[in-house]
């Protein structure tokens, strides 16, 4: 068997190619950045009396939230039709992050969890355009149902999961994440 140094030169190459490429640095792929939410707000409207409208309000989610008008006072054995408005009031002009996470709701999903004991249940009533096995829920609208009096918290989480979105709650990163007071009457 006889050997040539061409061969054993371009291994050599190649070897030493193949080190100088090692994970020094990775590649990551860019990610959307969360949204930047300062202002939430949850209004119900009685689907029985349309005229009927509750709605709270959190500020200053980037810092020190004031809590001061995000009570929800519901009545009883009622069903309400629910909106979700978020807002970031960082830099001039507002923004409208509703209308950013209305148009890439492929990437996003609210969570809506009442604290035990609330007798409230929501449901997500709009869907986005994935693929199958979506569409999967978004959240921006909702239906809640009370039952017999109660009070507790709402627990309001927004999921970015850019191209993880699979209708649950795990994949992905918080943008919000906040609680509601609810007063069912």
């Amino acid at each position: 068997m006889t050997y040539t140094r061409k061969p054993l030169l371009f291994i050599a190459f190649l070897t030493l190619f193949a080190g100088a490429c090692k994970n020094d640095e990775e590649n990551v792929a860019p990610t959307d950045d969360n949204e930047a939410i300062t202002t939430a707000t949850l209004t119900l409207t009685n689907k029985a009396v349309p005229t009927e409208i509750v709605t709270a309000t959190i500020d200053n989610l980037n810092t020190t939230a004031d809590f001061s008008k995000a009570t929800l006072t519901l009545k009883a054995n009622t069903t309400y039709t629910g909106v979700v408005t978020l807002l970031d009031k960082t830099k001039p002009p507002v923004l409208d992050a509703t209308a950013e996470i209305r148009e890439k709701a492929n990437e996003h999903l609210f969570v809506y969890t009442p604290s035990t004991g609330l007798n409230l249940t929501a449901t997500l009533t709009d869907k986005d355009t994935n693929p199958a096995p979506g569409p999967y829920p978004i959240g921006l609208t909702t239906e809640m149902k009370t039952g017999a009096a109660s009070s507790g918290k709402l627990k309001l989480v927004l999921r970015h999961q850019p191209a993880t979105k699979n209708g649950t709650a795990t994949p992905g990163t918080t943008d919000l994440d906040t609680d509601f007071t609810v007063v069912i009457q």
